[in-house]
């Protein structure tokens, strides 16, 4: 591939900033190891024989074969074009709106267990534990303190931010395993209280309930379309998945995206 030195220097120069590259080819990744020697890809790569994967962004997006789609963190493609017109100014813009937990700067000894918390992911409690320093005698100690909580908040909010798209978007799988995370890693704070409240009020919805049956027929028959490794003569077991899901889950988002599989694959 041509474009891996670019994308190459992509990776390299915005992945503290949140970048991250994923390619998707539907060679075998022994093909696409012999073939990418130099320079070798420093970007993640997947293997999709079935297509999968592809075909809902070519189709349902547009554009031929090599292109690239940025994506933000919410999931939405925000911009799409062929490797060679992926523009650093664009991507510039698009972090801009991305959060980076990391701290980025070295906190008061004092609060070294704190960050140590906060660097396993227990922002609740890292959080909490900051709220004893915050009005210590020693004006470094309680800046970092206050520094911390910031942090703290500005990641609980941005998980906020994910979950509201996700349930925008339909897609309660997701969401109910954010808000599993959330109200445990932010234990304490006001976004475990909106985790717990969210949920409850999604649990009573039963068109909730009803999505997330469906989401999980969906992921089933994906996964028979992934084990045909796109042979025509072992796509009947997923074709029968998507076409139940469709009849059993009618106007679900899940079964829009089944009526597209079988369309693809051919139903």
């Amino acid at each position: 591939m041509k474009q891996v030195g670019h994308l190459n220097e992509l990776q390299r120069k915005y992945f503290d900033k949140g970048l991250r590259i994923i390619a998707i080819t539907a060679e075998s990744m022994g093909t696409v190891e012999s073939k990418m020697k130099s320079p070798a890809p420093e970007f993640w790569i997947g293997s999709d024989p079935s297509r999968t994967t592809q075909s809902q962004f070519i189709k349902g997006k547009g554009g031929g074969i090599p292109h690239s789609y940025l994506i933000d963190a919410t999931g939405n493609v925000v911009g799409d074009m062929h490797p060679a017109g992926l523009k650093e100014q664009q991507i510039e813009a698009l972090l801009k709106d991305a959060f980076d937990p990391s701290l980025q700067r070295d906190l008061h000894g004092s609060l070294k267990s704190l960050v140590k918390l906060y660097g396993k992911g227990q922002y609740g409690k890292a959080w909490a534990g900051a709220a004893r320093f915050l009005e210590d005698e020693d004006r470094a100690v309680k800046a970092d303190a206050a520094f911390l909580r910031e942090v703290a908040e500005a990641c609980a909010a941005f998980r906020r931010k994910l979950v509201e798209s996700g349930v925008k978007n339909k897609d309660y799988l997701t969401v109910y395993d954010d808000l599993a995370d959330i109200t445990k890693t932010f234990a304490g704070m006001e976004v475990a209280t909106w985790a717990a409240a969210t949920k409850k009020k999604l649990d009573a919805d039963p068109e909730v309930a009803q999505e997330l049956k469906a989401w999980k027929a969906l992921r089933k028959a994906q996964g028979k379309e992934r084990k045909a490794e796109g042979k025509a003569k072992k796509l009947g077991p997923a074709r029968t998945a998507y076409k139940r899901l469709v009849k059993n889950f009618p106007g679900t988002a899940a079964a829009k995206r089944a009526e597209e599989a079988l369309r693809r694959i051919g139903g």
